[in-house]
């Protein structure tokens, strides 16, 4: 049985052989298509951008402690007989004299004779003279002094050249928080540990042996009595970079607390602990408290806390301004495809060029035409971008490709070629590429199709080979195209079954066809051509079935009035609606029971010229049909009476199987309902949508007193961590009228910084209310850190310092004091300020 393709024109001359007449009718519909599918290859910026990496702190160094007591070689007295010469040298004799006055403690003499020996340059005492002094230079706390005669005194050979070559080791950390280059194998490591490098002292004959077994403990992360905070948090942090959290937490926690020494490093590990325990929030709270101890650590915390969320690089920049954690956010949002939201933090960080980026990636081109105007100065890229916008918006780009004409010559020669192209003018275009790509795309819309190829020849991308295979289709040679195409794609798949097609192997092209993904843009093609090979092959049944299945998935679509014709056994041209509603008034006279989707395109012909009693006839035939909720939605559509209207609309919103149904059904109630001011009802259906809508619907309860029903749709909201300014406003509003605190606990991790403040604040007040201390003194800390200026401010910063006094931390509740804002407080307040400072000793932050 064969019969002629039901698609496409019917320009054919009846002497061709069928099969050149498919392929004829096959030429004039892909002509026509691919005309108007072949435009400017889209420029895409990057799929990801470049983020710096944060590196984690090895604090070690930081918690090495310098000799808490020194422990020098006894000096021995030089007995009167031991210099055998015709007379004691003076040097010797004053060496000798120096001392046995300081073995007697007679320190001042002992600094005069000794003083003398160094008047020898060359003396053989002169070193160990300058020993001596060094030990008495330090027993006077003149500590600079002693350092250069140690010094000194270990740069020769002598017996007491090790003691004085440690001594200055240990005196060079004390005072300058390092260990100069040696080559004891126990300073070594000392000077390793310092640099955070991992090493084990060897104490054999160390004279600072007391303070080796402290070093070899640290490195060991074992507990040292008489050094124990300093092994203790060691042994925290050898436990962190093991991946032992649990212990490390539990040796970090007891150094948080007020008064406790390293509360600084505590702080900086248990930030990294919470964060890698999926507790971003309370890492960066973590953080905060860190700021009042140690603001450069804290400085060196944020990038980590903040290398893969967004979200929390938000948070960091709220604490700390730095728009650095506003452009780290827009990376990483952008590299996850989140563009919307890439492109907010990089407005706000003033990135233009990712912002741009993020705009284009979303197809927003007229943001990135505004940005890229409202920025003075260009340089080539923001020229390229801008060219880009004003193609694709469809603006004039006469006086841009004017501007760039001397700047950038390269750029307005290929604009000015698309801009031709845009036109239509694709002759006038053709001169001014140089890319083969866009070359070929113009010569194949001006259907040379050979040259298409040629111009092709090489490049195997995506695009190139697609581009090739249309025109070997175009060309009547689907082996040919068949050689540029893989089954990967939808696109792919839909023209390896054209290319069979045009073979007349209709049974291959058919199985290609039906593996077009649903998603894919040409799957509605792919059915409709699915269904004319069923209809080549003689399979009626299943063309039916295809036709009835684009009329299903895509009833108000191109490719559905393609099938109808189809289904009416149609061939030859387009139809006007009056021929259309010829042929379906005879399809269906003749039919008894007329298929639905055919009534329904019908109805829907009849809803269009006006006929509306026909119309609902039609609509009321499919109500015992699978299109009855289709059929509903366009009755409702028909009916005057609101009551009657929306009573339909919800029995569709409730009842349909189909999203696409309920979806239509509830767009129209909404319109209704706003038309018509029924807040409630609007509030009620709103409430059961998308977030937005759930916003909105909060609003609206909230505007009519119905708090309960705000509540409930807040708490569905918050479940789903959703995240708006207006819907933040909404329920700081809800909190006030409830009191329920797990609005405000929400809020406190808003990425809205005045949202956020009110939400710590009172997060604080609450605490207080409840007896919890600790708790509420984070709160106010966080608002004294980041919150200056807010009414709320200053109240925090006093309740926080009561808090710490109460604590005993007096010195910590001074410094919390420091930040009170005397411009802006109240006279109580300041009263209340005033009497508490004068109690309390005087802030001293390192």
């Amino acid at each position: 049985m064969w019969k002629l393709t039901r698609l496409f024109s019917f320009l054919l001359m009846l002497t061709l052989a069928f099969s050149q007449q498919i392929t004829r009718e096959f030429d004039v519909k892909v002509e026509l298509v691919g005309k108007f599918q072949e435009d400017k290859p889209k420029l895409s910026p990057p799929n990801t951008l470049p983020l710096p990496q944060a590196k984690e702190l090895n604090l070690s160094s930081q918690v090495l402690e310098a000799p808490k007591r020194f422990e020098f070689q006894e000096v021995i007295q030089i007995k009167t007989g031991a210099v055998i010469s015709c007379g004691e040298p003076k040097d010797a004799l004053s060496y000798r004299l120096g001392v046995d006055y300081y073995t007697e403690k007679r320190y001042k003499l002992a600094q005069e004779e000794l003083g003398r020996v160094l008047l020898f340059p060359n003396s053989p005492f002169k070193p160990m003279a300058e020993y001596v002094l060094g030990i008495i230079a330090y027993s006077n706390k003149e500590l600079d002094k002693a350092l250069h005669l140690f010094k000194n005194s270990c740069q020769f050979t002598h017996m007491y050249q090790k003691s004085a070559c440690e001594s200055y080791y240990a005196l060079h950390l004390v005072l300058k928080n390092s260990v100069p280059d040696n080559k004891d194998p126990m300073w070594q490591a000392v000077k390793a540990l310092k640099e955070n490098r991992e090493s084990k002292p060897q104490c054999a004959g160390a004279v600072f042996s007391q303070y080796c077994q402290y070093i070899l403990d640290f490195a060991e992360g074992k507990e040292n009595p008489e050094y124990k905070d300093s092994t203790l948090v060691r042994s925290g942090i050898l436990a962190y970079f093991r991946g032992d959290l649990k212990r490390a937490k539990s040796v970090f926690s007891q150094y948080s607390t007020p008064g406790r020494p390293y509360r600084d490093v505590a702080f900086y590990y248990l930030a990294l602990i919470e964060y890698k325990e999926g507790k971003g929030e309370q890492a960066l709270k973590h953080a905060s408290l860190l700021e009042t101890l140690n603001s450069s650590l804290a400085r060196e915390l944020y990038p980590l806390l903040s290398e893969r969320n967004p979200y929390l690089s938000r948070l960091a920049y709220a604490i700390t301004r730095d728009v650095s954690f506003l452009e780290k956010a827009g990376v990483l949002a952008y590299n996850s495809g989140d563009y919307p939201f890439a492109l907010r933090n990089f407005l706000e960080a003033s990135s233009v060029r990712y912002a741009v980026y993020s705009a284009i990636k979303m197809g927003d081109y007229k943001t990135a035409l505004r940005m890229l105007r409202e920025k003075r100065a260009k340089d080539r890229e923001d020229y390229l971008w801008l060219l880009e916008a004003l193609y694709w918006s469809g603006e004039d780009m006469s006086e841009t490709l004017s501007e760039v004409s001397k700047l950038y010559p390269e750029l307005h020669k290929e604009y000015t070629g698309w801009e031709r192209f845009r036109r239509g003018d694709w002759a006038g275009a053709l001169p001014f590429f140089e890319d083969p790509y866009y070359r070929a795309v113009t010569l194949f819309n001006l259907k040379k199709y050979r040259e298409t190829i040629q111009a092709l020849q090489g490049r195997t991308d995506y695009k190139s080979n697609l581009l090739k295979a249309r025109s070997a289709i175009m060309l009547g040679e689907p082996e040919l195209a068949r050689s540029f195409l893989t089954d990967r794609s939808g696109e792919e798949l839909y023209f390896l079954g054209l290319s069979y097609f045009l073979e007349s192997k209709y049974a291959r092209a058919v199985s290609l066809f039906e593996k077009v993904p649903a998603d894919s843009p040409v799957r509605a093609k792919a059915l409709l051509k699915a269904g004319e090979g069923y209809y080549n092959m003689g399979m009626t049944s299943k063309a039916r079935e295809a036709y009835y299945e684009v009329l299903r998935r895509f009833p108000d679509s191109e490719e559905a009035r393609q099938a109808t014709i189809a289904l009416l056994d149609f061939a030859g041209k387009d139809m006007s609606d009056e021929e259309m509603e010829r042929l379906l008034q005879n399809f269906i006279a003749k039919e008894q029971n007329p298929p639905p989707e055919m009534l329904y395109q019908y109805a829907t012909l009849q809803i269009r010229k006006g006929n509306k009693k026909e119309a609902e006839r039609q609509l009321l035939r499919l109500l015992d049909t699978s299109f009855r909720f289709k059929a509903t939605i366009k009755l409702a559509e028909l009916e005057d009476e609101l009551a009657k209207k929306r009573v339909l609309l919800y029995k569709v919103y409730r009842e349909a199987e189909l999203e696409e149904d309920r979806n239509l059904a509830r767009e129209e109630l909404i319109k209704s309902f706003t038309y018509t001011r029924d807040h409630k009802s609007l509030a009620d259906i709103l409430a059961e949508g998308k977030a937005q809508d759930k916003v909105r619907a909060v609003s609206l309860y909230l505007s009519i007193g119905d708090d309960a029903s705000a509540l409930s749709v807040s708490r569905e909201l918050i479940k789903e961590n959703y995240r708006e300014r207006e819907f933040e406003g909404y329920l700081l509003e809800l909190y006030k009228k409830t009191g329920d605190a797990s609005l405000v606990e929400y809020l406190s991790k808003s990425l809205n910084k005045d949202i956020k403040g009110q939400a710590v604040y009172l997060l604080g007040m609450e605490e207080l209310k409840k007896g919890n201390r600790q708790r509420a003194l984070e709160y106010m800390v966080e608002v004294s850190l980041n919150y200056k200026g807010e009414p709320y401010y200053n109240t925090a910063v006093l309740e926080g310092a009561k808090i710490l006094i109460e604590m005993g931390a007096r010195r910590d509740a001074s410094c919390m004091l420091d930040r009170f804002d005397l411009a802006k407080a109240s006279s109580e307040e300041s009263r209340v300020h005033s009497s508490l400072k004068q109690e309390l000793p005087k802030c001293e932050v390192r």
